[in-house]
């Protein structure tokens, strides 16, 4: 039997790059299409393109909603469709300013096929425990999923 090793260590860079004719900025990270970011209405930007905290939130969701399809791979369990949704609370707080406190995700997942409660139940653990991005916030994960099982 091959053994792989795989990294125990992987690095994504970003760039931005500020215009302050528009007041937006370009986040760019290889080949990839670019995104324009600015601060949100409430802190003085745009409601044009995406802010900081909507990029934070997203992040969280497409983390979760990656995670979960991995885990579904592996196990070999179709999903038909999935969509997460997410909404993000921020609090400002004494001494810190704000912060995001808690994540609501509302992953709708449609199987394929039916599924054993156990094993749905076991692929949304999978997908809250092992998301890298869930696990670097300090804010709560709160996972309120609804289930199509065919």
């Amino acid at each position: 039997m091959e053994v792989i090793n795989t990294p125990t260590t992987h690095t994504y860079s970003v760039a931005m790059k500020w215009d302050e004719e528009t007041k937006n900025g370009t986040m760019t990270s290889g080949t990839r299409m670019p995104v324009l970011f600015a601060p949100p209405v409430e802190f003085g930007g745009t409601d044009t393109v995406w802010s900081p905290e909507q990029l934070l939130a997203s992040a969280v969701a497409s983390c979760y909603m990656t995670t979960l399809l991995h885990f579904a791979n592996i196990l070999k369990i179709k999903i038909c469709e999935i969509r997460v949704g997410v909404k993000m609370e921020i609090e400002k707080q004494k001494l810190v300013g704000f912060v995001a406190t808690k994540y609501f995700l509302n992953p709708k997942v449609k199987f394929a096929s039916i599924q054993s409660q156990r094993i749905i139940d076991d692929l949304l653990s999978k997908a809250k425990r092992y998301c890298i991005v869930s696990n670097s916030v300090t804010g709560e994960i709160i996972v309120d999923p609804e289930i199509v099982n065919r």
